[in-house]
């Protein structure tokens, strides 16, 4: 496969290229199928520079298989694996994000200072998983008290405190013997049962799944970045490359993204005049992404609200009159 393919950014390889890294050594730095298929030690190597937990890496569901086979064994058959390619293109596309940026005349330095403080990066986002479950538990809140008003609830599973064990509470019990509210402050959701299908928030990869009977029919991907001061430029390589993966699986699915906050610069991608970089708005023309959701809009603004409840009812078959999108 070509590098374009496997989430190598342009400005990346230029840049590279600048500092005298030729296209016969880019594999020092960018990982491709060939050469992790016959060198499968190179996975955690190229997971450092990716700047990548251990952890994370064994959430991705998407790749899960690749990475087992990588670990399992001194080398793997490449064959037609769609699931090797998908991991190359995700770590390719983190590390083009230091990559376009490097000013240093020695990139392998930079390389090695990356990979030092993957385990920093690992501290660091343990300290985040409290505030990305919280993000899920708000969007699942919101999910149950819709569904719950149009009759479409049939039970959801709660954890109520990090003690506790996860409950299945049936929609009958909401008013007298559970208050719908007491959803928001619980510790984790897992997922919401309806009469046509289910929403598994589990905040694991995928972080939002919606599926009927028969069929996954949406995918969420769940962020719960403030801090404006790098609120674009981490971020986006792991989204694009999700939605691509989810693409990827099911086409006809829908592809949502739901973060607190959207800036200019987010939703139009512009970093700066010398690197060329996507936003939201880009993911949305690409047809990678159908609609961004703000967790904060949606959780204090009814229109935001009721249109986030009715686009997930609709995508499980129930009928909504109006998916008109509220004003922004």
């Amino acid at each position: 496969m070509d590098w374009n393919d496997l989430g190598v950014s342009d400005q990346a390889r230029r840049t590279l290229s600048d500092k005298g890294v030729g296209v016969e050594h880019l594999h020092r730095f960018f990982a491709h199928p060939t050469v992790l298929a016959e060198n499968p030690d190179l996975l955690d190597y190229y997971r450092s520079l990716a700047g990548m937990s251990e952890n994370r890496l064994g959430d991705m569901k998407s790749v899960r298989g690749a990475v087992r086979s990588l670990r399992r064994s001194n080398s793997m058959t490449l064959g037609e694996n769609s699931e090797l390619n998908r991991l190359c293109q995700y770590f390719n596309s983190l590390i083009s994000t230091w990559a376009s940026g490097l000013t240093d005349k020695d990139p392998k330095r930079k390389a090695l200072v990356s990979a030092l403080l993957t385990e920093g990066a690992a501290i660091e986002g343990s300290s985040r998983n409290a505030g990305g479950r919280k993000a899920v538990v708000n969007v699942a809140s919101v999910l149950i008290e819709d569904f719950s008003e149009h009759d479409c609830l049939d039970s959801f599973v709660i954890k109520e405190g990090s003690d506790d064990e996860f409950e299945r509470i049936p929609a009958s019990k909401l008013g007298d013997e559970y208050v719908l509210s007491d959803v928001s402050g619980a510790y984790d959701v897992r997922e919401i049962e309806t009469g046509k299908g289910t929403v598994n928030v589990d905040a694991t990869e995928p972080d939002l799944v919606v599926s009927t009977t028969t069929d996954i029919v949406g995918y969420g991907e769940i962020k719960d970045r403030k801090d404006k001061s790098n609120q674009w430029e981490g971020w986006l390589p792991n989204v694009r490359s999700k939605l691509e993966g989810f693409k990827q699986n099911n086409p006809s699915a829908k592809r949502i993204l739901l973060q607190p906050v959207f800036t200019r610069r987010m939703v139009e991608g512009e970093r700066g005049h010398d690197t060329e970089d996507v936003g939201v708005r880009y993911l949305v023309e690409q047809d990678l992404l159908d609609v961004p959701f703000n967790i904060n809009k949606i959780l204090a603004d009814e229109s935001h609200r009721d249109f986030f409840g009715a686009y997930v009812r609709d995508a499980l078959g129930y009928q909504v009159d109006d998916l008109t999108p509220p004003q922004a």
